[in-house]
């Protein structure tokens, strides 16, 4: 059985004095984990696209889009406004 604590620490100095106290037990079975690079890396998991399918897939490109048309577009208006003056 694991045990989790989230803490909302609003002054660094006192974070960084409960990580190095924290880091003592690390050997004992205490696991410190980066909340930030922990919520980036399950944004993805598998409970998060369950939840949120159709806001990602209505977030994406149609597949309909020709990447090529779009590039010509692209730079038929950069070539238009570099030699317009």
């Amino acid at each position: 059985m694991s045990y989790k604590i989230v803490l909302n620490i609003h002054n660094k100095d006192i974070m960084d004095k409960l990580l190095w106290i924290l880091r003592h037990f690390e050997n004992e079975g205490i696991e410190i984990i980066d909340y930030k690079k922990n919520l980036e890396q399950a944004k993805w998991d598998e409970e998060y696209v369950e939840k949120h399918w159709r806001e990602i897939a209505l977030s994406t490109d149609s597949a309909d889009l020709d990447d090529d048309e779009r590039l010509y577009e692209a730079y038929e208006e950069f070539y238009h406004e570099k030699h317009s003056d």
